[in-house]
C-alpha cells in the first residue's frame, strides 16, 4: 500500500503532549460488569490501573481483541498492571461512555478506549484528560484528541489506507461496480474505508448502502443487500465491513459475484472455499495488547511510540494463498 499513501494520510497528525503521573506494583485482572464503578474500584490502589472500554460487541472481531487484552493482563501483571475491561459496549454509547466515566471515578491511571463517534465521547475524555489520566485511542479515533495534553497514540489500521487496499483488491480482479455495506452508522472509520475503496476505484464504480445497526437484524440485512443487486445490474462486487454482516450476505448475492470483507473470523473458510476473494487483516489482537503494554511501559519508563504518529496494525490481506496458515492461529483464537 506504500508509504507515501501513509505519509500522506498522516501529515495532519500533531505530536503528543506526555506527562509522567507515575506508581507501580502487584496486580490481577477483572472484567467490568455491573455496576462499572464497582469493577473499576475494586482495582488495587498501588497498581499501574488500565480500564479498557470499547464500543465492540461479542462477535469474531471483538472477541479477537479481548484475548490481547486477556494476554497482555497477563503477561504485565509481575509489572504491577491491573487491567479492567468493557470490550462489550455493543455500539451503546451511553454505556460505552457511563464506562469512561466508571473508570475515572476509579481513579485510573490509562484509558484506552475505541472512539467510532469522537463528539459523543469527547466530554468524558476530556474529563478523563484534565484529571491526568493517560489516553490511548485503539481501533478507530485516529487524530480525534491528539490536542489532549495527555493523549499517548492510536493503535489500529488507518483506515482509508486500507479501504485502498481493499479497492486494489477489486481493481486486480476487474471489477466494474463494487456494493460496499456500512453496517453502523455513526462509525466514522466505516465511511473512511469506504472512501478508501472510493479513491482506488472512482466514486462511479462503488455504490455505498448504509444499514444502521446491521449486526442485529441479519435477515433485514440480507433483504437489503439482496434487493440493491436486483436493482442495480452492474454491480459485480460486494464489500462489507465486518464477516458478521458479510458472510451471511454471501447467500444472497449473485452468483459470480466478487466478494471481499474486513476482519477474519469465519472470513478464512469462505476465502478456503472460494466464496471470498479475500480479507482486509487488521490484526486487532494487536490491538488489545499493545495498549497495556504501552501503559506499563511509560507508566514505569516514560517511554512513548509513534512519534506522533499512530501505531498501524497492519492491514494486511488475507487471500487463498496464506488462508491456511493464517487459519491454523485463528483457530487458537488469536487472528
Amino acid at each position: 500500500m506504500g508509504n507515501d499513501l501513509i505519509e500522506e494520510e498522516l501529515t495532519q497528525l500533531t505530536r503528543r503532549g506526555l506527562f509522567l503521573k507515575g506508581g507501580a506494583a502487584a496486580a490481577g485482572f477483572t472484567v467490568l460488569g455491573s455496576p462499572a464503578a464497582a469493577a473499576f474500584a475494586a482495582s488495587s490502589a498501588t497498581a499501574i490501573k488500565v480500564a479498557v472500554i470499547t464500543h465492540g460487541d461479542t462477535g469474531q472481531f471483538w472477541s479477537v481483541f479481548k484475548k490481547g487484552v486477556d494476554q497482555a493482563a497477563k503477561d504485565m501483571k509481575s509489572r504491577g498492571v491491573k487491567v479492567t475491561q468493557q470490550v462489550y459496549a455493543d455500539n451503546d454509547v451511553p454505556k460505552q461512555v457511563a464506562g469512561i466515566n466508571a473508570a475515572i471515578s476509579a481513579g485510573v491511571h490509562v484509558i484506552a478506549t475505541s472512539v467510532p463517534d469522537a463528539s459523543a465521547l469527547r466530554d468524558p475524555l476530556t474529563k478523563a484528560s484534565k484529571k491526568g489520566i493517560e489516553i490511548i485511542t485503539v481501533n478507530s479515533g485516529l487524530g480525534a484528541f491528539d490536542t489532549l495534553p495527555t493523549y499517548e497514540v492510536h493503535v489500529g489500521q488507518t483506515e482509508g489506507i486500507a479501504g485502498q487496499g481493499a479497492g486494489k483488491q477489486f481493481k486486480k480482479v476487474g471489477s466494474k461496480k463494487v456494493l460496499i455495506v456500512i453496517h453502523e452508522a455513526s462509525n466514522s472509520g466505516l465511511q473512511q474505508r469506504a472512501a478508501g475503496v472510493k479513491k482506488v476505484l472512482g466514486s462511479s464504480k462503488v455504490k455505498v448502502l448504509t444499514i444502521p445497526n446491521a449486526k442485529h437484524d441479519i435477515p433485514g440485512t440480507k433483504s437489503k443487500v439482496k434487493a440493491a443487486f436486483n436493482a442495480d445490474k452492474s454491480l459485480d462486487s460486494f464489500l462489507g465491513l465486518d464477516p458478521d454482516v458479510t458472510i451471511p450476505c454471501l447467500d444472497v448475492i449473485p452468483k459470480g459475484t466478487k466478494a471481499g470483507t474486513f476482519d477474519v473470523g469465519g472470513s478464512i473458510k469462505e476465502i478456503q472455499k472460494g466464496r471470498m476473494l479475500f480479507a482486509i487483516d487488521q490484526q486487532q489482537y494487536l490491538q488489545g495488547y499493545l495498549p497495556v503494554v504501552f501503559a506499563m511501559l511509560f507508566k514505569t519508563n516514560l517511554n512513548t511510540v509513534g512519534n506522533g504518529q499512530p501505531v498501524l496494525t497492519g492491514p494486511g490481506i488475507i487471500n487463498k494463498a496464506n488462508a491456511g496458515k493464517v487459519a491454523a492461529l485463528a483457530a487458537k483464537g488469536t487472528r
